[in-house]
């Protein structure tokens, strides 16, 4: 038998087949031995890497993996006998045979009293140090191709992995800037793994659908010893750090548990030498039953500092059918925010300084329902909470109160429309709303039920404004209300107060007022929360003094429409009335310096009224408005305004004026302007700041009748000004066509009348004005050796007006002609002509006090209208003006001769300072006795020697001369049989350097002497 035996093993080994499996059997044992596995792997590691390895190999297989009885894996160089990970034990275990039955398993993944070292020195970690430093090689760059989504194994496949880890020591050593030495201990993990068979394998949550039986825990049995040692925290504890995750899918009652047991309520450390305690710690347990499609809270904790912040309780069921139903509720919910504040000032350095205090609660708050139909309660409570962030503001609220409920739909399809932009919100309630913050009250009922009503009621009290900007202050009160359908319009109802009133401009504050603002607005949107439309029904905004006065009352109505191209703003009425004496007392004092002025312009109670319509977009913007209005202080009653005019962005910003139409005064005055300003870019100098100008424009002054304007003037004729702006050039024509002008005090009848009238005036002056005007040299001379000369042939006279009469200048109730009318003929004619920026008046004549006044080379220099730059030159021919018509009728009759001709010449240059910078000479050739003797008793000083002067001599002729401000007068005389007597030098008396001031006061003590 056992010839047998070999005689058959012989004749197998002689086989080929049998010769060639031995052969491939020895060569995998000469290598997948623990003996070439202790030699070649130290040898591999030490020449691809920079590090060591000591192995002691137990098992080294290709179809059952390996497992070591111990390992040892070093760095070299800088990190020198330091291990960066060592293991009792280490395997990897796996049965490459069970492929024969589609089966991927991995029977163990151990790692027994292991250690991980990542070590840090000189900004160079121990990990980096692993590979050796080589040349970068440069990769052709990759084409991107979509990602992918799954894996296909094409064979039905089962998937087994088993991971242990016992007893690991994790190190963590950081050397350089902020040392930091952590050693976590004793970690603990299993992880188990079993799936269903695949032939795909999903790359996204699907995946999970593959799992048959899956457990996770980490340190289920023992807690964590952690050491941490810093420069400014110690700490060295065991902590509890466990998890548990247990998924049985196939088993006979299937089963996912999920629970933790995280952090401890006693935590203990030093932080900058300072002991620190607290406690944080989430504890729960849920348990999934597959069967029943039900999901149990039946632990959840979440504890911080030794309270209950939250507690739940509760399940789901019917998870897994498009329909699940949920019912959860807050058993517990007690939040002191005190000890955290505290816990936080003892960190100070690691979080940022926060005080807080105070009590929350959530409890319960509950979810219930299902998918379809939920219904939400939140109940929140809190008193006493303070928040402040280091020294900035300081926010309190005393107490907080909200009770609320809403029925949500998550399973809906509907898409988010204007009317439903919330479609999941079937209804909600606000049945109470409380909130105290820094002394604001603020209380909020609401209620909503789709596609029925949306109520809402906001009542804001106590809100002081300087408390959230600098620039206003006061104490607010706001009550909004809203009743609706649904979102897609939101009728408001608005009514807003504020006590005190105050608001700042620059350094200058307001005094206190107070404001109300009442009224009616609607909000549409045409999408989700998307605002297309403002309607406003009325609106008031009321503003009053301290003791009640009406300061400001705005009233509007109209709309504002948004779009996404455009905004339009319309308003059917906007009236601003203003009460300027109770305005002034809530005004800033910059503000009170510039308005208080126009009070006699604009007077006590003006009035306007809006009508617009404005469009703005992205190419330019639209405006219309019609504005009626009242100006008491003007005595206007009718002030009617029309604008039509639009603003076009492109290339050249242009302001296009279509029509400006102003008429006042039941039509007697009215202007009308069109035209174009343009934006142009250049090194010139635009005339009207960026732009230049093609504008016509007319004022019209027109009545058939006499018709009471303002300020007791009266106007009948027709008085025209038409201009045309084009770039620096205006030139246009004054005309009037026998027009009237009444004016008086509005005292008349009485003593104290005053009347001036303008009869029948005619005029055609034209005028061109340049706005690019520059300083050039002088146009005027001003001085007495300038004399008047007569050059023939004049032009014909411009400006016509037959006489001027009114009541005495110093006399009461007495009638005076200043221009009397000369038969058909009338008493003033002159020539203007404005050109050039300068006017220049020709051939003047003035018939007043039965003499004439001839009027000869006068030039008006306007220049810039710069006052500094203007400049005046005239001179003027007295001649036989009876000054006895100036005298009252007793005292004419004691006169016995009042005529008086005389020539001047006056120049001024700088009309900032005029008397100072002006230059006149009087030159008196022939008056009366009387006169004479006033105009020697103005030029000196009365005395004896100034009487016998005046009684030996008659006065020949007086010259007076002006010159900064300073007069010069010389008193020429005839003799006579007295100055026989009296002997005077040169025959006259001189009077040098005389002050302005001191000359007008002795003239007014001398014409009062005839009074």
């Amino acid at each position: 038998m056992g010839s047998l035996f070999l005689e058959n093993l012989h004749r197998i080994a002689t086989k080929t087949w049998f010769r060639l499996l031995l052969s491939l059997f020895l060569i995998y044992k000469s290598i997948f031995n623990v003996y070439s596995a202790d030699y070649l792997l130290p040898r591999l590691v030490e020449t691809y890497t920079n590090a060591e390895l000591e192995i002691d190999t137990k098992v080294f297989s290709l179809f059952f993996g390996f497992e070591t009885n111990s390992i040892r894996f070093k760095i070299k160089n800088e990190f020198p006998n330091e291990s960066l990970f060592e293991a009792k034990r280490l395997a990897v275990r796996y049965n490459l045979l069970s492929l024969f039955y589609l089966k991927l398993k991995i029977s163990e993944v151990a790692i027994e009293s292991g250690t991980l070292f990542l070590h840090e020195r000189n900004g160079i970690w121990n990990y980096a140090r692993i590979a050796k430093v080589t040349s970068p090689n440069i990769e052709p760059t990759a084409e991107t191709s979509p990602p992918l989504e799954e894996i296909r194994t094409y064979l039905p496949l089962l998937a087994e992995a088993h991971i242990n880890i016992d007893q690991f020591h994790l190190r963590y050593w950081k050397e350089s800037e902020k040392r930091i030495l952590a050693d976590v201990y004793d970690f603990n993990l299993r992880l188990d793994l079993i799936t269903n068979r695949f032939t795909t394998l999903p790359l996204n949550f699907e995946i999970l659908d593959q799992i048959d039986n899956f457990y996770l825990a980490l340190n289920p049995n023992r807690s964590l010893p952690i050491e941490i040692d810093s420069e400014d925290i110690n700490w060295k504890q065991t902590i509890p750090l466990s998890l548990l995750l247990d998924w049985k899918n196939r088993s006979e009652n299937p089963l996912f548990l999920f629970s933790s047991n995280i952090g401890s309520d006693q935590i203990q450390l030093e932080y900058k030498k300072k002991p620190i305690q607290f406690g944080v710690s989430l504890n729960h347990h849920i348990e999934y039953f597959p069967d029943k499609d039900e999901l149990i809270f039946k632990r959840f904790f979440l504890k911080i500092l030794g309270d209950t912040w939250l507690s739940l309780v509760g399940k789901m069921e019917l998870i897994q059918t498009p329909e699940p139903k949920v019912s959860i509720k807050v058993a517990e919910s007690n939040i002191h925010l005190a000890p955290l504040s505290r816990l936080i000032g003892q960190l100070n350095g690691i979080l940022p300084p926060i005080s807080l205090s105070g009590d929350l609660s959530l409890a319960n708050t509950s979810i219930e329902g299902s998918w379809s139909d939920v219904l939400l309660n939140l109940n929140l409570s809190g008193n006493n909470l303070f928040f402040a962030n280091g020294n900035g503001k300081k926010h309190n609220i005393k107490t907080v109160v909200i009770d609320a409920n809403s029925g949500l739909d998550f399973l809906t399809k509907n898409e988010k429309t204007a009317k439903d932009p919330l479609p999941f919100v079937k209804t909600f309630q606000i049945e109470k709303l409380m909130l105290t913050y820094n002394d604001i009250i603020l209380s909020l009922i609401a209620s909503y039920e789709k596609t029925k009503f949306l109520n809402l009621l906001l009542n804001v009290e106590n809100l002081n404004l300087g408390e959230f900007t600098s620039i206003v202050g006061g104490k607010a009160k706001a009550k909004i209300e809203i009743s609706a359908l649904d979102y897609s319009y939101l009728p408001l109802n608005v009514d807003l107060g504020v006590e005190g009133f105050r608001y700042a401009i620059d350094r200058s504050r307001s005094p206190n007022s107070r404001l109300s603002l009442v009224g009616n607005l609607g909000l549409a949107f045409d999408k989700p929360f998307g605002l297309s439309a403002i309607s406003i029904s009325n609106l008031n905004l009321l503003q009053k003094t301290t003791a009640g006065g009406k300061a400001l009352v705005v009233d509007v109505v109209g709309s504002l429409s948004l779009s996404p191209n455009a905004t339009r703003i319309q308003t059917s009425k906007a009236s601003i009335g203003l009460g300027i004496s109770n305005l002034l007392q809530t005004l800033p004092l910059v503000l009170k310096e510039k308005i208080a002025p126009l009070q006699s312009i604009v007077g006590n109670e003006p009035l306007l009224n809006i009508k617009s319509d404005i469009t703005l977009n992205e190419l330019g913007q639209k405006f219309k408005l019609d504005l009626t209005g009242v100006i008491p202080g003007l005595e206007l009653k009718d002030l009617n305004v029309k604008l039509d005019a639009s603003i076009s962005k492109n290339k050249e910003k242009t302001i296009t004026i279509n029509d400006v139409f102003i008429t006042a005064y039941q039509k007697v005055i009215s202007l009308n302007l069109k035209g174009i300003l343009t934006e142009k870019q250049g090194d010139v100098k635009a005339p009207f700041g960026n732009y230049f100008g093609s504008i016509d424009t007319k004022l019209k002054i027109n009545s058939k009748e006499k018709r009471y304007l303002l300020k007791g003037i009266s106007f009948m004729g027709n008085l025209d000004l038409t201009a045309k702006v084009r770039d620096f050039d205006i030139s246009g024509l004054l005309l009037s066509d026998h027009s009237h002008i009444h004016q008086t005090n509005q005292k008349c009848p009485g003593v104290d009348c005053r009347v001036f009238l303008v009869e029948d005036m005619e005029a055609n002056i034209p005028f061109q004005h340049n706005l690019a005007w520059k300083k050039q040299e002088s146009l005027i001379v001003g001085d007495k050796s300038v004399f008047i000369k007569t050059y023939g042939r004049t032009a014909e006279p411009n400006l016509k007006i037959a006489q001027v009469i009114g009541t005495h200048p110093s006399i009461p109730d007495l009638p005076f002609e200043y221009v009397k009318k000369q038969g058909a003929l009338p008493g003033f004619t002159a020539r203007i002509d404005y050109r050039e920026n300068y006017a220049t008046i020709d051939d003047l004549k003035a018939y007043s006090l039965d003499g004439l006044i001839l009027g000869k080379n006068m030039v008006f220099n306007v220049g810039s209208g710069d006052p500094a730059f203007m400049e005046f030159r005239g001179n003027l021919q007295i001649r036989d003006i009876d000054l006895k018509q100036l005298m009252a009728p007793k005292i004419r009759d004691k006169i016995e001769d009042g005529k008086i001709k005389a020539d001047l010449n006056i120049s001024v240059r700088n009309l900032t300072e005029p008397v100072a910078n002006m230059d006149l000479f009087f030159y008196i050739f022939q008056i009366g006795s009387d006169f004479g003797k006033s105009a020697l008793n103005v030029i000196s000083q009365q005395n004896l020697l100034i009487d016998r002067i005046a009684d030996s001599y008659s006065v020949n002729k007086i010259d007076v001369s002006l010159s900064k401000g300073l007069v010069y007068a010389d008193v020429f005389f005839r003799r006579s049989f007295l100055s026989i007597f009296v002997n005077l030098e040169d025959s006259k008396i001189s009077q040098q350097r005389m002050p302005l001031a001191n000359f007008l006061k002795r003239a007014q003590s001398e014409i009062q002497s005839y009074q």
